[in-house]
């Protein structure tokens, strides 16, 4: 199983839906995709399993898999939590809550290696997906730590202005603290990218370049698109659906999820 996580300090940088899409196009290419959602806002939860405004997550989530684990004398429930989807047949999912906020700092401390607690989880399901897909939340708590310790590769969503940018030199950093500064399985992914913002790429220019010259940059960049939204909004698969098969944010997925299937082993 190849464990990507998503993350960004920033929020705002369509982080979600780059896990919904990179998630929906490896399905679409026959692998088995398990999304685990990290993030106490649930919203990839919230449209996978298609519910709506003001509908909360029923049943087990990522929340039991964590307090039974870590309070309980390390019963590993993670097998159980494991949904199928709406969206593909290929796509499984383990839930969040928001009940995973109340406790994200105050758990770990029962736990001696805080950041090692997700490896240990998953060790049961290793072998049952193609691809693991994390969402993370937009901060670096421990469950992030924890995501970046389990990942093979990190995919920074990153909108081309000063703050996202800024959560992205905070990222890094805390990526090669956790991985060792020798890591360099991550790739800033540029999203709802508007090609007439010439002043704002001038004047970030030189950060870009930096990012540029180790080949950090995903050369394709997402472009703003109303399409998605619509999808969403609808609980509609981009990748599959033929309504946006034009879509310029679906096409340059697509490239993004082929350089995944292609490169990322």
């Amino acid at each position: 199983m190849i464990k990507i996580t998503v993350t960004n300090a920033k929020g705002g940088v369509a982080k979600t839906t780059t896990a919904i899409n990179i998630s929906c196009y490896l399905a679409s290419q026959g692998k088995s995709v398990l999304i685990l959602d990290i993030d106490p806002q649930a919203n990839i939860t919230k449209n996978f399993l298609d519910l709506r405004m003001g509908s909360k997550t029923e049943g087990l989530t990522m929340y039991d898999v964590f307090h039974k684990y870590v309070v309980e004398s390390k019963k590993n429930i993670v097998k159980q939590v494991i949904r199928k989807t709406k969206n593909s047949d290929n796509i499984s999912i383990l839930p969040a809550t928001l009940k995973m906020e109340q406790f994200k700092d105050s758990i770990f401390l029962h736990s001696k290696e805080r950041s090692k607690v997700l490896g240990k989880i998953l060790k049961p399901i290793q072998n049952d997906f193609d691809y693991l897909i994390i969402d993370c939340p937009a901060d670096l708590s421990v469950y992030v730590e924890n995501s970046i310790d389990v990942a093979d590769y990190i995919i920074l969503p990153s909108i081309f202005d000063f703050y996202s940018i800024d959560g992205l030199s905070l990222a890094i950093p805390l990526i090669w603290d956790i991985k060792g500064e020798e890591f360099e399985n991550f790739i800033v992914l540029y999203t709802m990218f508007n090609p007439r913002a010439t002043k704002i790429q001038a004047e970030l220019e030189e950060y870009s370049n930096q990012l540029e010259s180790i080949d950090k940059i995903f050369e394709t960049r997402i472009p703003i698109d109303q399409n998605i939204r619509n999808s969403q909004a609808n609980f509609i698969n981009l990748m599959s659906d033929p309504t946006y098969k034009k879509s310029k944010a679906k096409i340059a997925y697509e490239k993004f999820g082929n350089h995944i299937l292609t490169n990322w082993k």
